[in-house]
């Protein structure tokens, strides 16, 4: 991943964090100083904060920024270890898949429906999942050709390096 896109995705997910503060101390304020809290006091910095969990977990994962034991990976010599990590990578997507799979009736189901406070749809509530499951996915996508051509899974490391 580039420069550009890191610092993008970096901008994004901050602009949202402050945002979410923002609207929740409004909120907070409203409601206990001023005995007025907004219709949307609830709604919109929950569904801020779904967004910015789950894309902003997916950017992050695809950035290298995940935590991650390695301890043991380490130990294993370098044909051994690129065959458990393909194996690995390839159990993350079919879970990826499976969430998937099961996302798409809530959103079919969500979608029909707004919410009362805002009007907004209620399916931008549920859509950062497979979003967030499709970032992911992209990323282990992107590690399972670079482990079948040769390499060996490197998110341990440091991801500053990489930039």
């Amino acid at each position: 991943m580039g420069k550009l896109t890191y610092r993008i995705a970096g901008i994004v997910c901050g602009i949202v964090l402050i945002s979410f503060t923002g609207l929740v101390l409004y909120s907070i304020t409203a409601r206990y100083f001023f005995s007025a809290p907004p219709m949307w006091g609830e709604d919109i910095p929950k569904l801020l904060f779904v967004w910015m969990s789950f894309i902003g977990a997916g950017f992050a994962y695809l950035f290298g920024f995940n935590i991650r034991m390695t301890g043991l990976i380490e130990r294993v010599p370098r044909q051994p270890r690129r065959v458990i990590e393909f194996l690995m990578h390839l159990t993350i997507v079919a879970m990826l898949c499976v969430i998937l799979w099961y996302s798409l009736p809530i959103l079919k189901l969500s979608s029909r429906h707004t919410v009362l406070s805002t009007g907004l749809p209620d399916i931008l509530t549920y859509l950062p999942l497979p979003l967030g499951c499709l970032l992911l996915m992209a990323n282990e996508i992107l590690r399972l050709v670079r482990i079948a051509r040769g390499g060996v899974d490197d998110s341990g490391s440091d991801p500053h390096e990489a930039l």
